[in-house]
């Protein structure tokens, strides 16, 4: 398995599909803004704390799966992982350095995630993509098909949060007169409100905040050619 991590690396970064001439009209057409459908990796110490919380019994849906270097890691440790990429370049590489070596508990789609409809019976996701514009949309879904937690950086931006996603959640209007302190909500944002006496403190879960409301829901653009 390092042999075959230590490859990966390279060839990921021997070919920067994004930095390519054919990126751009790729964007287009799949409807990417932005960082949208780049791939970087993250730290080692990133993916470690994610497979911390990867358990055996766990089905682990990762949006955003890059070179699968995270997608073959959490595969040595999880029920099933399903890893989904947008960029065929960057998992088209990755699937050719793997070869016959693919577990078979590892399910790879190239799809825009926002196409994809996830599985029945998820109880992890992992969302590593500091540049993410649909938060909202992906808790939604997820939420939806009774996944119970998220492995994110997308709303703080660094670190590591482990979201649980079945826990009950106030608008922040009902809260925001008696609460001080950081809260975090379920389109994404994330804010402080009061005096700044307790920001210390873990932020407060909300479902709706000032920002939902400029969160437009993603709509499918079909090509006709």
């Amino acid at each position: 398995m390092k042999e075959l991590l230590r490859r990966l690396d390279a060839h990921t970064e021997a070919r920067r599909s994004q930095f390519g001439e054919d990126f751009a009209p790729f964007a287009r057409l799949h409807n990417l803004t932005g960082w949208e459908g780049w791939f970087s990796p993250y730290p080692l110490e990133t993916y470690e704390a994610v497979l911390t919380h990867v358990a055996p019994r766990d089905v682990v849906l990762e949006i955003g799966a890059g070179d699968l270097r995270l997608a073959l890691r959490m595969a040595q440790r999880a029920a099933r992982v399903y890893a989904v990429e947008v960029n065929p370049v960057v998992v088209g590489s990755a699937l050719e350095t793997i070869g016959l070596h693919m577990p078979r508990h590892l399910n790879v789609v190239c799809a825009n995630a926002l196409d994809f409809s996830f599985p029945p019976g998820i109880t992890v996701a992992v969302l590593l993509m500091r540049h993410c514009r649909h938060f909202g949309t992906y808790f939604d879904r997820l939420q939806a098909v009774g996944c119970r937690r998220l492995l994110t950086n997308a709303r703080w931006k660094s670190g590591l949060e482990v979201i649980d996603l079945q826990a009950p959640r106030l608008p922040l209007e009902q809260v925001i007169q008696t609460y001080d302190g950081w809260y975090a909500c379920r389109c994404g944002a994330v804010g402080y409100v009061g005096l700044g006496d307790r920001a210390g403190d873990p932020p407060l879960e909300v479902s709706a905040c000032p920002d939902c409301s400029s969160s437009a829901p993603y709509e499918m653009e079909i090509s006709t050619g």
